[in-house]
């Protein structure tokens, strides 16, 4: 038997960050949302220090950090 995720809404998930999870990069794409992550990492300045997604916006990753060039 394989391990199923359970009936709870993602949706309302909250992150360490204390923020609503939802809309943030890693959530995204989780849901397979590939548009809207696309719409959101087009021109990143800002990184996820926990999982490395990048962002044009630090609202939209869970631990915003500068992009190192």
């Amino acid at each position: 038997m394989t391990d199923q995720h359970s009936n709870n809404d993602d949706s309302e998930m909250k992150c360490t960050c204390g923020e609503m999870h939802k809309g943030h990069i890693c959530w995204l794409s989780r849901m397979g949302l590939i548009m809207e992550v696309h719409h959101l990492t087009d021109n990143p300045t800002i990184s996820c220090s926990s999982c490395g997604a990048k962002a044009n916006l630090p609202h939209n990753v869970c631990f915003p950090a500068p992009l190192t060039k």
